[in-house]
């Protein structure tokens, strides 16, 4: 008899296992990626050692379960110059089949300022690409993701109004 409830108990204890690892692999692919868009450069400031913007991105969760972003690397290039590299780690909620601005400060100094410059003066505007990767919790665990966003900056948007 004991013999009868020890293997009852580890075929019911194999179950739930079999059962949790394959509802998380069914969940995994269910999951849907997010998309990341870049929306927007808001320059912030500009001054002698350099300058400071947000790039405002739109992030959209197609799931129908709540995220939470908890990490984000980035690089913004300007035409081809690198501009600034970095990470945020501030958790943002990604509701369900809703989107989500998500602001990332950055900070560049006068050598990209400069770089920037010299291409709008010859270009009249720059193209902008931000790359990177967001770290996702969901139901199913933590996840990470590329994404890459584009926009252009022309000089018009630089001048006051």
């Amino acid at each position: 008899m004991k013999s009868f409830i020890r293997t009852t108990a580890i075929i019911a204890a194999a179950g739930v296992v079999m059962l949790s690892a394959g509802c998380a692999t069914l969940g995994r692919q269910a999951f849907r990626a997010p998309t990341v868009e870049l929306r927007d450069i808001r320059i912030r400031g500009i001054g002698l050692d350099g300058g400071t913007l947000d790039l405002v991105l739109d992030v959209f969760n197609p799931n129908e379960f709540r995220m939470d972003a908890t990490r984000l690397t980035y690089t913004l290039v300007a035409d081809t110059t690198v501009v600034a590299t970095g990470a945020v780690t501030k958790r943002v909620t990604l509701l369900n089949r809703a989107r989500s601005e998500v602001l990332l400060p950055v900070s560049f100094s006068m050598k990209e300022l400069m770089g920037v410059a010299q291409v709008m003066l010859k270009k009249g505007s720059a193209d902008y690409t931000v790359k990177g990767e967001v770290t996702l919790d969901s139901p199913f665990g933590s996840m990470t993701r590329p994404f890459e966003g584009k926009a252009r900056l022309d000089n018009s948007q630089l001048m006051p109004r």
